[in-house]
């Protein structure tokens, strides 16, 4: 079991994230972009060679990316609609991923057994794997999540974007609320 260290804000962008250690070295290299078909996002050992990569295979609001492995394809994440406290299958990993996709804690299962661990504080995200060779899957993962929590932070409702209201005044005629007002009162003695 190993804990591995990113930046948020590098997690986030387009471009290229380091990934350390507990001692601050350099193990892993993230580079990739998304929001096209068929963009990707590759995982690198520092000494060059490709680990992981998310390949981007669908758009719109439920974007999906299949999961490679050295070069085979070992999964599929897709985006799924919820609240704070989420759930995401990977089908064919058979892994489980429960928490809190917003804030960054969140934990991956394969049965009953932890894959990983994920807390975020604001500036970096720390990832505790159960094994190395999960490794790379697991970070690619981890970027993916935080990459649709914070494009989720960033979305307004229409009535702050827009800076328009929807309030309807009192008095118009079509208010019920106008109608009920002006209407008699029937008084009983």
């Amino acid at each position: 079991m190993r804990t591995l260290y990113i930046r948020q804000e590098s997690l986030a962008a387009k471009g290229a994230s380091v990934v350390r250690d507990a001692d601050k070295r350099s193990v892993y290299l993230l580079i990739g972009k998304w929001g096209r078909h068929s963009d990707a996002l590759s995982l690198y050992q520092i000494s060059g060679d490709l680990l992981a990569e998310l390949r981007q295979t669908s758009l719109g609001l439920l974007p999906r990316f299949d999961i490679y492995d050295h070069g085979e394809k070992v999964g599929a994440i897709s985006k799924r609609f919820g609240f704070m406290h989420e759930m995401i299958y990977i089908s064919s990993l058979h892994w489980l991923i429960v928490g809190n996709f917003l804030s960054g804690h969140y934990k991956i299962y394969h049965g009953t057994t932890t894959i990983m661990t994920s807390d975020g504080d604001g500036d970096l995200r720390q990832m505790t794997i159960a094994s190395q060779h999960l490794e790379p899957i697991c970070i690619c993962i981890a970027a993916t999540l935080d990459h649709w929590a914070n494009r989720r932070s960033h979305l307004k409702l229409p009535s702050k974007a827009w800076h328009t209201s929807f309030n309807v005044p009192m008095d118009l005629r079509g208010n019920r609320a106008w109608h009920y007002a002006s209407r008699p009162q029937n008084k009983q003695s």
